[in-house]
């Protein structure tokens, strides 16, 4: 189940470009109080807070499919 491009959201988007700007090395899924979230992770290994919450890991691996979708198809955080 992959989202079309143009259901993509602003948070996905935003992650999207702070990846390809090399401010965050990576997105990955992590689970906070039994929800899945999708987390950035900084090059220096940090972890950011909880960018989405999904109660299904499926979606959630949706969510982050897209967002590394924006990342290798180079998409312009500005188009919508």
């Amino acid at each position: 189940m992959l989202m079309k491009l143009a259901e993509t959201t602003l948070w996905q988007r935003n992650l999207a470009s702070l990846i390809r700007s090399g401010l965050l090395a990576q997105a990955e899924i992590g689970e906070v109080n039994n929800l899945y979230a999708i987390i950035g992770v900084y090059s220096d290994g940090c972890r950011s807070t909880a960018l989405a919450k999904y109660a299904d890991r499926r979606r959630a691996e949706d969510a982050l499919n897209v967002v590394y979708h924006l990342v290798e198809t180079g998409v312009p955080v500005n188009v919508n």
